[in-house]
């Protein structure tokens, strides 16, 4: 899950230009896309939590 939020934020960095990435030019992405890295990131770390906890 750590994985998958890294390369969602890796995707969405702007260009070198400052332009934002194409999918965030949409209206309702800017609104839609932080909550759903948020939520992986929050279950991965839920995941690696879990793990050192029940060894």
């Amino acid at each position: 899950m750590l994985a998958i939020a890294a390369i969602l934020i890796f995707i969405a960095l702007p260009t070198k230009a400052g332009d934002p990435a194409k999918f965030l030019r949409f209206s309702a992405a800017p609104v839609l896309y932080p909550p759903i890295v948020l939520i992986f990131i929050s279950l991965g770390a839920a995941a690696v939590i879990s793990s050192l906890l029940t060894k």
